[in-house]
């Protein structure tokens, strides 16, 4: 039996945004899911893919004998987007299998698709807060953290060599991959070590954390007691219990014992503080019953963390414990005010360097393919410039609560000598980024535009169309396409620096027609190559060789456009899509989980708050502290 393609697709939407990005989206499907699941989807099914994924044989894992109605079909949603694409794209049935009617195919996408968008949000299946984790500081929150809860500003995460986090569901603080190897235990040792280190050198560091203030009728003990019972708090992130502050003071007295000073003593409490669970952890408390399936809104204290750790990979500073501490830290007012100063804060850049830089995969540019051999104006300062200009273009969204569409278009960018120098525009001088007024004649404005994007979805000595519609549907529209076949081929490189071949777009077309490809590159090369125009380090051209650039793009939805320009014009009439991946990715990241089902009714709350607000950045925040995944929680040990 010739297996199908269903084990190589990815665990995302795909039809509404892949067909074709038409400025019309995709039909709703039937006004009653239900009766079309049994009608028409079970029968479709049985005719031509129970034979091979039914009770007796289960091609690529699958079975749908287990989906007998539309509730069992939005529990697996993500495998149902998969399958539908299949279908959608023809790959299934399998070639050498009966074929459904042309006809037959598109009213079942379209009855498919609409079970899956048939959402009941007053169902108590979509009041989930998902699982509860425990969620271990990343290499990022734990070096932010040590930084705001001593004081000292220096990268004790590299001193150490500590390792970077995995990446899973798109993200380094996905709980369930947050474990701890005994070689990273290691790495926290030798880490509070080099802490207290830095805090035994006199200076007001030292002067804050360790001198004794025994005024009045405060002893040195009650002094010294109080001092570790404050550290302790800000460290554990909460209120601290009398005991645990007299486990801590006792150790403080057996190093004073073995005639040590006072700030050695309590420089190995520091270190007994920086190796605690209660510190390399966020752990909040269950309440009730432990087997309880009751879910309950968390403490004030938790979603300071919860919120603190979003907005800044970091601790709760003392405003934000201080507000914790009065109860009101969830009142709708406290909380939006709270946002918005955090949102201002510097430390917020954190949602650029942790967020932002992962969900457009801008963490790579780093390794970026292009060479030096055929590019060599791409050099390391130029390559950092590109870097700094989408940082600063995000962060300043951030900090000027700008509409996020202009991620899509802009009339600016921020560049500085280097990068105005490899763009082409005049009139930017010295090293610093600055915001820089754009004309049409520019070719920039928004991400398509930017050299940090163009250079990462490219290869060594040329363009790579397949890399950056690739790029499109997974960073923009959240729709990434399949792995491709682990046979495929490669095009050949170009075999002379700053020569691209003549006949491209005919080795593109050649390679798309293997059957394992073309469903796939007839949605994703289009958008590549109306980016032709930019060079694989992201300079502006009119000419490969001596032809005009080949920048026109037809997509299967029957849109046509020519270059970078109308592409754009085109994705920004797609801008719901657009805003609903950003809210999905956001979410994900904010929540430190992959999404499920039940978190599709949040993702489209946050959405339309984000409308609604005409795309300021602080809305999509704001939707997603006040929505009930992020604030809510049910017992670690509860059953699912």
């Amino acid at each position: 039996m010739k297996p199908t393609c269903l084990a190589i697709l990815p665990a995302t939407r795909f039809l509404g945004l892949l067909v074709a990005l038409a400025v019309a989206l995709p039909a709703r499907g039937a006004d009653k899911p239900a009766e079309d699941f049994e009608k028409h989807i079970k029968p479709f099914l049985t005719q031509h893919c129970v034979e091979c994924h039914g009770p007796k044989e289960q091609n690529a894992g699958l079975d749908f004998s287990k989906f007998p109605d539309t509730k069992s079909v939005l529990r697996a949603r993500k495998e149902w987007r998969k399958i539908l694409t299949q279908i959608e794209t023809g790959e299934m049935p399998p070639a050498d299998k009966p074929q459904p009617a042309t006809a037959l195919r598109e009213a079942t996408v379209k009855q498919i698709d609409g079970v899956l968008e048939h959402v009941d949000c007053k169902s108590p299946d979509f009041r989930n807060p998902g699982p509860t984790l425990i969620h271990r500081l990343n290499r990022s929150e734990y070096q932010r953290t040590v930084r705001d809860l001593t004081g000292i500003d220096f990268d004790v995460t590299a001193a150490v060599g500590m390792p970077d986090d995995g990446v899973t569901h798109g993200y380094d603080n996905v709980a369930n991959a947050l474990t701890i190897p005994p070689t990273l235990m290691e790495k926290y040792f030798a880490a509070a070590d080099k802490v207290v280190e830095k805090l035994l050198v006199p200076g007001p560091v030292q002067d804050r954390l360790f001198v004794v203030k025994a005024e009045g009728k405060v002893s040195q003990r009650d002094a010294t007691w109080q001092n570790i019972q404050k550290f302790a708090r800000r460290a554990y992130r909460r209120r601290v219990s009398n005991p645990e502050v007299d486990r801590l003071y006792k150790f403080y007295e057996l190093t004073v014992g073995r005639g040590e000073s006072h700030q050695k003593a309590f420089g190995m409490v520091v270190k007994a503080v920086l190796l605690s669970p209660q510190f390399l952890f966020r752990i909040e408390q269950n309440q009730g019953a432990l087997d309880s399936k009751h879910v309950y809104r968390v403490s004030n204290h938790e979603f300071a963390v919860r919120l603190s750790y979003f907005l800044w990979s970091s601790m709760p500073d003392d405003e934000l414990l201080t507000v914790a501490d009065s109860n009101k830290l969830l009142e709708a007012a406290v909380l939006e005010g709270q946002v918005k100063r955090m949102l201002a804060d510097p430390k917020a850049r954190a949602l650029t360097e942790n967020f932002a830089a992962q969900w457009l995969g801008l963490r790579k540019l780093a390794d970026a393919r292009p060479s030096a051999e055929y590019f060599p104006t791409f050099t390391p300062q130029v390559r950092q410039a590109m870097y700094d200009e989408t940082a600063s273009f995000f962060d300043k969204l951030r900090e000027e609560n700008r509409s996020v569409l202009e991620l899509l278009d802009s009339d600016y960018t921020y560049l500085n000598e280097d990068l105005a120098k490899h763009y082409n525009i005049a009139g930017v001088a010295g090293p610093q980024m600055r915001r820089v007024a754009l004309k049409p004649t520019d070719h920039r404005g928004g991400l398509l535009g930017m050299g940090s994007m163009l250079a990462l979805t490219s290869h060594t000595s040329r363009t790579s169309p397949t890399l950056r519609g690739k790029w499109i549907l997974e960073s923009v529209f959240g729709t990434p396409p399949p792995p491709p076949p682990a046979n495929v081929g490669q095009l050949d490189e170009a075999t002379e620096p700053g020569k691209e071949a003549k006949t491209f777009r005919e080795k593109m077309a050649l390679h798309a027609r293997q059957a394992s490809c073309a469903g796939c590159h007839k949605r994703v090369d289009p958008l590549g190559f109306g980016l032709e125009n930019y060079d694989a380090v992201g300079r502006w051209r009119d000419t490969i060789g001596e032809k005009p650039v080949d920048n026109g793009g037809t997509l299967p939805g029957g849109d046509k456009f020519a270059g970078a320009a109308e592409l754009k014009q085109v994705i920004v009439k797609r801008k719901d899509d657009f805003v609903h991946n950003l809210a999905e990715q956001l979410l994900g990241y904010a929540l430190g989980r992959e999404l499920e089902y039940y978190d599709e009714c949040t993702v489209r709350e946050v959405t339309d708050a984000l409308v609604r607000s005409e795309y300021r950045f602080d809305a999509v925040v704001l939707g997603i502290v006040r929505s009930y995944p992020f604030q809510h929680r049910k017992n670690l040990d509860a059953p699912e």
